[in-house]
């Protein structure tokens, strides 16, 4: 996810809206108006005890009583490493103390169904409050967004009961929770709960033991627990490694020497754990807890869904067609495509996240291999470009996202609906990041903005964005209440539960072309054929 200057269509600010909630006090948010729809909006509630002090790298505890009203605050965001800040714009941003929600609803004596949004970025990056429900506020929603730790100071591991880690998934957790517990009194229904996301957070509710319960039904966007980077190998490692960086001993003091340094000079390590550019992108994330009083994540994800201890919602698992321009359209210059191209053997392997998992021996044959099935015997250049991006689009999203909805679709009871989305307008990220004039394809997020109104991407200007805008939410508005994704007419069939190579999916190419299709997705028999030690190839 990337951050940029948000615009939002706030029209006027007419009058406090005071709620309380029961044993624990009063808040306070703002009734005004977005283009002609009243909103109340409130912002910045606690849902946890500030994460800080002694409570760093500990699990999330439950926000206690307050006196008085909570007033609204400016909206919060997670300390994070910016790797590429923009003029004016640090390398770390936010701040430690920064587990709060923000709810928006249009009344406050009813009971609508409610949308919960969890902000992707690879666990390492984003923040809540950049996602505005302005375009389906009216739809009869309470919307939710809310901020999670990241980084090492929401997913360090000591790998044992001292830190077992997914403290930042313990707080979506608890978040959920407090919105289950409360969101009645904001207006909304806590039996008819939708968590959506790009990213791997919804679908890790799915598995979670500690998640049953809290939601109804789910949209993962661009991510799932099986992508190659959603797992973090060695957490203990780099655990160590960090604490190493900051001048911390690694033996049973070493996380009380951590709790000691400043929360920026964590935030900051995370550089030294990049091997290229700012690749990979995850450095801290998700990992099996099996050591854990209580784990979240007890077991391998793959081996959750295949024995089927899924939480049995319905979901839906959707995809860009150009996945892989995430990131890599920082890249797009001829010096550091022509370093990539120099130096394939040793930066491929971290990049692609199978550095921890194939043999060391072997990671060259492999990363050969690779090479080979994407650009042939062609030198890595601006005219090769868009065989990369579909090395990335494969590798770190639509292969494991295309086996995940197969394997979900087996596992549930519930349906699974699978989408691929190609729209592609000037509202790309690529193109707002490059300005290159070139289309590689709808990448990674482009389809967020059709659901939020998001920072530079003006979908007001185009009668075709504004046609895209009512598919995307006439599909969220028509899920969160009845459970069924519907898209103008068109019958939207289940991934089927039966083991083939195709899929089943919804196809959004324009907003007059929109198709049901089942065909091979990504090049999963060519992956599959590499000795990665992941998923199914577990020992």
């Amino acid at each position: 996810m990337r951050v940029v200057p948000l615009a939002i269509l706030l029209t006027s600010c007419q009058a406090e809206s005071i709620v309380e909630l029961p044993n624990l006090g009063k808040v306070e948010g703002w009734l005004s108006t977005w283009n002609g729809q009243r909103v109340h909006r409130f912002a910045g509630i606690p849902y946890a005890q500030p994460p800080v002090g002694e409570n760093r790298f500990e699990e999330p505890k439950p926000v206690e009583p307050w006196e008085g009203v909570w007033k609204p605050s400016t909206t919060y965001k997670c300390m994070q490493f910016n790797g590429q800040p923009t003029e004016g714009q640090d390398y770390v941003t936010g701040e430690e103390n920064c587990l709060y929600l923000t709810i928006y609803t249009a009344y406050l004596n009813v009971s609508f169904d409610v949308v919960v949004y969890i902000h992707g970025g690879a666990f390492t990056s984003g923040y809540g409050s950049f996602y505005q429900p302005d375009y389906f506020i009216d739809k009869d929603i309470v919307f939710v967004n809310l901020n999670y730790r990241l980084g090492p100071l929401g997913f360090l591991s000591t790998e044992d009961s001292i830190v077992p880690g997914n403290n930042g998934l313990k707080d979506q957790i608890l978040a959920l929770k407090f919105i289950k517990k409360y969101i009645r009194y904001f207006g909304g229904n806590p039996d008819s709960i939708t968590i959506l996301g790009d990213g791997a957070s919804v679908n890790f509710h799915y598995l979670s033991p500690q998640s049953r319960g809290l939601f109804h039904r789910g949209w993962s966007m661009s991510g799932t627990m099986l992508v190659p980077w959603a797992l973090m190998e060695q957490p203990l490692a780099r655990t160590k490694k960090l604490a190493t960086l900051v001048g911390c001993v690694t033996d049973e003091k070493m996380i009380k020497c951590l709790k000691s340094r400043p929360a920026r000079q964590i935030a900051l390590a995370v550089s030294h754990f990049q091997a290229w550019w700012y690749l990979p992108f995850a450095q801290f994330g998700p990992v099996i807890d099996s050591w854990a009083t209580q784990p979240v994540l007890p077991t391998h994800p793959y081996q959750l869904i295949k024995s089927k201890q899924v939480y049995d919602v319905p979901w839906i698992a959707s995809f860009t067609k150009s996945e892989g321009l995430y990131r890599i359209n920082e890249i797009y210059s001829d010096p550091l495509l022509s370093d990539l191209d120099e130096r394939w053997n040793r930066y491929i392997p971290p990049i692609l996240y199978y550095n921890y998992t194939v043999d060391p021996n072997l990671q060259d044959e492999v990363s050969q291999k690779i090479r080979k099935h994407y650009l042939r015997e062609k030198k890595l250049s601006k005219k090769t470009f868009r065989e990369l991006v579909a090395m990335f689009s494969d590798r770190i999203f639509i292969n494991d996202i295309v086996k995940t909805a197969k394997l979900m679709s087996q596992s549930l009871k519930s349906p699974t609906y699978a989408l691929k989305f190609e729209y592609r307008s000037m509202n790309s990220w690529f193109e707002h990041e490059t300005e290159s004039g070139r289309n590689f394809g709808a990448a990674h997020d482009d389809d967020v903005p059709y659901i939020f109104n998001m920072g530079p991407f003006d979908t007001s200007r185009s009668h075709r964005d504004r046609a895209m805008v009512k598919i995307y939410v006439d599909l969220l508005a028509s899920y969160s209440h009845t459970s069924i994704p519907k898209v103008k007419r068109i019958h939207w069939p289940q991934v089927p539960k039966n083991d083939t190579d195709d899929l089943t999916f919804l196809k959004i190419v324009s907003p007059t072309d929109v198709t049901v299709e089942t065909s091979i997705q990504g090049s999963a028999s060519f992956w599959d054929s590499l000795p990665i030690k992941e998923n199914e190839k577990l020992p």
